[in-house]
């Protein structure tokens, strides 16, 4: 045990040690910084996003896992790469659930299965827009460029989606969940972009405008999720068997 002045000696130390610290620091406060007295600029702002890039949006993940873990007992995700994909695709959900309804077949009644697609590639985000935006902007055309030597599964000259209303009877009748990549509709918007202005003169502000726009005109029962194939693997992750497109 030490004795009583030795103690007070080790208090006396750490107090003179606080009071260096203490005084180093108000003077270092106090005087100007090499880079201050020079005039240094501070830090060059991050470069303005490119036209092309991906545009950013809020993302509830706590949202988007309630939606993946309603309380289904059997549960199927449809992945789709094209619009044909995606559009073909909403006939294989029917199927599934109305086997799944159906007391001489799986027999796990009208809420049995909780049918899900994502749409991760391609023109496929274009099945989950309403009529309005096939008015507004060339989508038929694009689903037709972007198809290829594929079918399109939509005439090229179309002013609506010919997959809205059955898209809003899965979603009405069983809860049908539509998942839409942001990378590919971020793409999709640029693409549009591009062709409703002269060659090379797309901004990156008509690119957020359409991609905004074509987000507030979804579908009921669809969210916008970060990326398809993250999308894909987390409903895989709680449950969902995989149905490719």
């Amino acid at each position: 045990m030490r004795a009583e002045g030795e103690v007070e000696r080790m208090n006396s130390s750490e107090v003179s040690r606080r009071a260096f610290v203490v005084g180093a620091a108000t003077i270092a406060a106090a005087t100007p910084s090499v880079a201050g007295a020079a005039g240094t600029a501070p830090p060059s702002p991050a470069p303005a996003a490119a036209v092309g890039d991906t545009v950013p949006f809020a993302f509830d993940r706590v949202a988007f896992a309630a939606v993946l873990n309603r309380p289904f007992p059997h549960r199927q995700v449809l992945a789709a790469r094209s619009y044909a994909d995606a559009r073909d695709g909403l006939n294989l959900l029917r199927n599934s659930i109305e086997a799944y309804i159906d007391p001489m077949y799986f027999a796990a009644g009208p809420n049995g299965l909780h049918a899900a697609a994502v749409f991760y590639h391609g023109s496929s985000p274009l099945l989950a827009l309403d009529d309005t935006m096939f008015a507004k902007y060339p989508l038929a055309a694009t689903i037709a460029n972007f198809a290829g030597t594929a079918k399109p599964g939509i005439e090229a000259n179309a002013q609506t989606n010919p997959g809205s209303q059955f898209y809003r009877e899965l979603v009405a009748e069983h809860g049908v969940s539509f998942f839409v990549c942001n990378n590919a509709l971020s793409g999709l918007a640029a693409y549009v972009a591009g062709k409703m202005a002269p060659a090379g003169t797309a901004t990156r502000d008509a690119v957020v405008a359409i991609h905004d726009d074509m987000v507030a005109h979804f579908l009921p029962g669809t969210w916008l999720v970060p990326a398809g194939v993250a999308a894909l693997n987390a409903a895989q992750e709680a449950r969902f068997t995989l149905l490719p497109g």
